[in-house]
């Protein structure tokens, strides 16, 4: 392996680095869709606890609510909410970017919240909101569609 030019001082000099943008080591390379699908996977988990939290901290904080069920609720809420929060950082660590991390959250919490409150408290959403998780999920499908472009360095140019 080549000595890299360094500066006075020890310091690595700016020759020392290509031109060419960075890519993803080889190891990542290859597991890329193993990577997507636990970020995936993470966020789904991360948003059904999310609901989870809301539905418990609703459950607690209810009208007429005995003390148990007020104690219970806040315990609940406080281990579920810190679930989501795990499972988004992971999410995040395996996700290609935030926004799509961000996004996958939002709509398995919006779905998840929707389920639990048909299933707890007889909830039921309009026709409108269903739309709107419709137009949700199909801006999901365009961002996790294919993988990021990877980039090739030019070839460089003999002095």
């Amino acid at each position: 392996m080549a000595e890299k030019p360094r500066l006075p001082g020890g310091a690595v000099s700016a020759a020392a680095y290509p031109d060419a943008p960075a890519e993803f080591p080889p190891h990542l390379q290859a597991g890329a869709m193993r990577r997507r699908f636990w970020g995936v996977f993470n966020c789904l988990c991360a948003g059904a606890f999310g609901a989870l939290a809301a539905a418990s901290a609703k459950l607690a904080f209810g009208s007429e609510v005995h003390m148990l069920t007020c104690v219970v609720g806040i315990v609940v809420m406080a281990t579920t909410n810190s679930l989501m929060w795990t499972f988004f950082s992971r999410g995040l660590s395996f996700s290609m970017s935030s926004a799509i991390a961000s996004v996958t959250v939002t709509f398995a919490n919006i779905l998840s919240s929707a389920f639990l409150g048909y299933a707890l408290y007889g909830e039921c959403q309009e026709v409108l909101w269903w739309g709107g998780v419709f137009l949700i999920l199909c801006g999901l499908t365009l961002i996790h569609r294919r993988l990021p472009p990877t980039w090739k360095a030019p070839p460089r140019k003999q002095q």
